[in-house]
């Protein structure tokens, strides 16, 4: 009798004990084991399910009030595109990080306990959301960084400006990040299958995201891309640092400007350059706690990278505080256009008043 045939490869032993310890981690969170206190676990509940969803509400509103006056403006210049992609990029975010699925999943006593057509039907809605969620994130962290690469070409090399940045090219590079960020996260979703198992302390069978054989054997790509994506925050510095040579730059031709004539009336494009860098400081402020996750990578915890993803854990807490942070500056973007451009804000105001106008219309034809 050929023993080799009856006994377990060696080759696939360690998939099957790493899923047997990924199952249990899955199905002991919010019952035992939890690294979070009472009191904090309560603040991650309120933050996860009360204050992300209230500021996304009116990030949504804002950000699709941008993308409507930035349409009517057309994108004949690249800080339009940029803006427009950003306003698409952070309501889609915002959409990512509030899907149902998602807290139902993070925040359940483990799992989806519901019957398999049902729990797999919510798991391919989970992996949906949270793909939204990790594609945007990125380009929602990038475009502020193009925006302000942007800046500093009409701020320093004026005259080459319009040969160097063009809508074409801006296009092309927003469509490249965003092509990035969704090949990426197509890579990512190999890593998980559905998997209805039972779970012997509630009695009942649930479906789970599981873990895949090519994830196990491919774990080392996954803890390089947290690295990579962890290094992305610097680039915060960047627009940090930009941010204080254009402004230095603007205060030394505002004076040249003043001493030539005399206090004449504001050009566009600085006027343009002052709403595109009030964006780009309150982007650095916000997000610059983030950067702590460059210096200290194990500071936050990313879910989708890790072997047993505890999502009641101090590191996955803080992980949505961030998710929060980042929620905030992509809200706040409609406020700073229409609080220091003009002409954007006599456009949302001309479009406010030809909605009224269209309703009190509608109004007196139906008396």
């Amino acid at each position: 009798m050929d023993r080799s045939a009856s006994s377990p490869s060696p080759e696939r032993a360690p998939e099957a004990v790493y899923n047997d310890i990924y199952i249990k981690t899955i199905l002991k969170q919010g019952i035992i084991d939890l690294v979070l206190d009472q009191l904090t676990d309560k603040v991650h509940w309120i933050i996860v399910f009360v204050v992300t969803p209230a500021i996304s509400l009116l990030g949504l509103v804002g950000n699709t009030f941008s993308a409507i006056v930035l349409t009517k403006h057309g994108f004949k210049k690249s800080s339009n595109v940029l803006l427009f992609s950003l306003a698409i990029s952070d309501s889609l975010f915002i959409i990512g990080i509030n899907g149902p699925p998602k807290p139902m999943y993070e925040f359940g006593p483990g799992g989806f306990a519901y019957p398999e057509p049902t729990a797999r039907v919510l798991y391919y809605l989970y992996q949906l959301t949270d793909s939204i969620n990790w594609t945007t994130g990125p380009t929602s962290l990038m475009i502020p960084v193009f925006v302000m690469v942007e800046r500093l070409i009409a701020v320093f090399l004026p005259l080459r400006f319009h040969s160097i940045v063009t809508v074409r090219r801006t296009v092309i590079a927003v469509v490249v990040l965003f092509a990035g960020t969704i090949i990426m996260q197509i890579y990512i979703r190999t890593w998980f299958k559905f998997a209805y198992v039972f779970d012997s302390s509630r009695n009942i069978s649930v479906g789970i995201a599981m873990r895949t054989d090519s994830y196990w054997a491919q774990r080392h790509i996954s803890k390089g891309l947290e690295i990579f994506v962890n290094s992305v925050f610097v680039m915060i510095i960047f627009v940090g640092c930009g941010c204080i040579a254009i402004g230095v730059k603007m205060k030394m031709v505002a004076r040249k400007r003043l001493e030539m004539t005399m206090g004449q009336k504001e050009a566009n494009n600085s006027r343009t350059t002052k709403m595109l860098l009030c964006l780009c400081i309150f982007y650095t402020f916000a997000c610059f706690p983030t950067l702590l996750t460059a210096v200290v990578p194990t500071f936050m915890v990313f879910p989708v990278f890790q072997d047993k993803p505890n999502f009641r854990s101090i590191g996955v807490f803080i992980y949505h505080i961030y998710k929060l942070v980042f929620c905030i500056n992509g809200s706040c973007n409609f406020l700073i256009y229409v609080a220091t451009n003009a002409k954007f804000r006599e456009t949302f105001l001309n479009l406010l008043q030809c909605q009224r106008t269209n309703s009190r219309s509608g109004n007196i034809s139906r008396m």
